[in-house]
């Protein structure tokens, strides 16, 4: 029982010290309808299956909906990066959020601290509605 223990804690530093940096960036602008948003939440997340999502960077869209994150984590797997936006568009007095989320596809992901490559997302027209779009409500 102790080998297997120790065998265990061996494989997971191991595990820990071959984990490698990854990095990745994401740009784009936000509307609502026809006008630039600004101060939208946008965040970058690595999105986990066992544990917990690891929050990459942060930030808000600038006043002309303009917006550039980019950062990075240690995995042992490819990270799964996804852009996460909050923001009110078309009802700025509600008391939720609406959330979309936009997966970074896998050729944006680089094995280093720093990206090589930056993913453009365009204009998005926060008020369609997608698949993707749910409610996150404050307490």
């Amino acid at each position: 029982m102790q080998q297997l223990f120790g065998t265990l804690i061996f494989a997971a530093l191991i595990a820990s010290i071959s984990a490698g940096i990854q990095s990745t960036a994401v740009t784009g602008i936000l509307i609502c309808g026809k006008s630039p948003y600004p101060f939208a939440t946008v965040e970058l997340w690595d999105k986990d299956t066992l544990d917990p999502d690891d929050l990459m960077a942060n930030g808000t869209s600038e006043h002309d909906g303009g917006f550039f994150l980019q950062g990075n984590q240690s995995e042992l797997t490819t990270i799964d990066p996804e852009l996460r936006i909050f923001h009110k568009c078309g009802d700025p007095t509600a008391k939720c959020y609406k959330q979309i989320i936009i997966e970074i596809p896998d050729d944006f992901v680089t094995a280093d601290e720093k990206p090589q490559k930056i993913y453009q997302v365009h204009t998005i027209d926060l008020k369609v509605v997608t698949s993707t779009e749910s409610k996150i409500c404050e307490e």
